[in-house]
């Protein structure tokens, strides 16, 4: 934090904190950022000092690069080689918590369902349309998932009956039918990611897709990007092994889900894994699994990604799950414009045991709405500074 983002009047108004301040920032030179936000939280909140709160929101601005991982993935292993061979993939899956595969969905499918949901994101004016369309450049500033102006988008596309017929294409099902069990099948919750170019600060953070989905911990989920996707455009990262380690507790972040998980040294000891993925690829992963989304350092292009839920017949999953992501709008309304009615409320044919939600594995430490307006407040002034520092030709703030 430079002294110009703090005014004179501040300047003044923070004399009695002095060595408050003194006391954050040292813990901020020996390079723990997050006791030193903690360490001026308490004192600032409970304030009523405007001057004070400024501080502590400017120092989460330069924060935000800081407090992010720093992660260099390994690659990932290729396991097309153990197609066909069933013990070797249920194996493999178990050993480091991860498949990723090579050349498995339709090129074909992907690129007419990134066609469908381009034109809706061009409609909107979230991206450029025409020629340039299915390149998907952002023409509007970040949309962080919940607000009104994504749901505009998302309510459209929820709808897609090639979003939701994807997870039951033959060549991903043979691959989740040797990773799991030949009754496996997809959850209806079908989600569909729409990450926009340098807002690294709305990367989706290292987490567990257990406490968000609940059921049975071998509940399984399949990533694919729906063009080539590189790690440096933000493709899917992996802690290879993390599955081990049970649940973790969680705090608020901005990224998608609104949660990251708190990694022990037990996961942190494990090794990031990562691929340039190319359209047709696809990752799959259990439920206790961490992973996170690398930034998208592509300045012009979203990155555009789906991803699935699978679990076997038998086991447990939640109410949750069988609603529409985000459960804004009914099955009814969804299935309207279909052309087919094959798949049409298909998992009342299928056995499951619905478990109670447990909602204490969901929860977010005492706080996090003043965590959640600080973060965003921080957020806006970063991408702010960003954007009229590109715009000046100065560096990236």
């Amino acid at each position: 934090m430079t002294a110009e983002n703090i005014s004179t009047v501040d300047q003044e108004a923070l004399a009695a904190y002095r060595p408050l301040l003194e006391e954050v920032h040292g813990l901020i030179d020996a390079g723990d950022y997050e006791a030193g936000i903690t360490r001026l939280q308490k004192v600032a909140r409970a304030s009523g000092n405007d001057a004070l709160m400024n501080y502590l929101i400017e120092l989460r601005v330069a924060a935000f690069p800081e407090i992010a991982e720093k992660v260099t993935p390994g690659p990932m292993f290729e396991a097309n080689s153990l197609l066909g061979d069933v013990e070797a993939v249920k194996a493999r899956l178990d050993k480091d918590g991860y498949l990723f595969f090579r050349n498995i969905v339709p090129v074909d499918l992907l690129t007419e369902l990134r066609d469908q949901i381009t034109q809706i994101l061009a409609d909107l004016g979230w991206i450029e349309g025409g020629e340039q369309r299915m390149l998907a450049k952002a023409l509007c500033r970040p949309l962080r998932e919940g607000q009104p102006r994504f749901f505009k988008a998302h309510d459209r596309i929820i709808k897609l009956e090639a979003l939701h017929s994807l997870s039951h294409d033959p060549s991903i099902m043979n691959v989740m039918r040797q990773a799991l069990g030949e009754t496996v099948f997809p959850h209806p919750l079908s989600i569909v990611r729409l990450i926009f170019p340098d807002s690294p600060e709305l990367a989706t953070p290292p987490h567990q897709d257990f406490p968000n989905n609940q059921g049975t911990s071998n509940l399984t989920a399949a990533w694919m990007p729906l063009a080539d996707c590189s790690i440096s455009e933000g493709s899917l990262a992996i802690m290879e092994g993390s599955h081990k380690f049970g649940v973790l507790p969680l705090k608020f972040h901005l990224g998608a889900g609104n949660r990251r998980a708190v990694l022990n040294e037990q996961v942190l000891s494990c090794r990031w894994v990562g691929a340039d993925f190319k359209v047709g690829d696809i990752v799959l992963f259990p439920s206790l699994t961490v992973h996170k989304a690398m930034e998208n350092q592509n300045l012009e292009r979203m990155r555009l990604s789906v991803d699935f839920r699978y679990q076997l017949e038998g086991e447990a999953l939640t109410e949750g799950c069988l609603q529409p992501h985000f459960n804004r709008i009914s099955w009814e309304d969804i299935y309207k414009d279909w052309k087919s009615d094959d798949l049409k409320y298909y998992w009342r044919d299928k056995h499951y045991v619905v478990a109670p939600w447990d909602a204490s594995l969901h929860e977010l430490p005492e706080g996090h709405v003043d965590e959640a307006y600080e973060q965003q407040l921080a957020y806006n002034i970063a991408l702010t500074r960003r954007k009229e520092s590109r715009l000046s030709g100065g560096d990236d703030a």
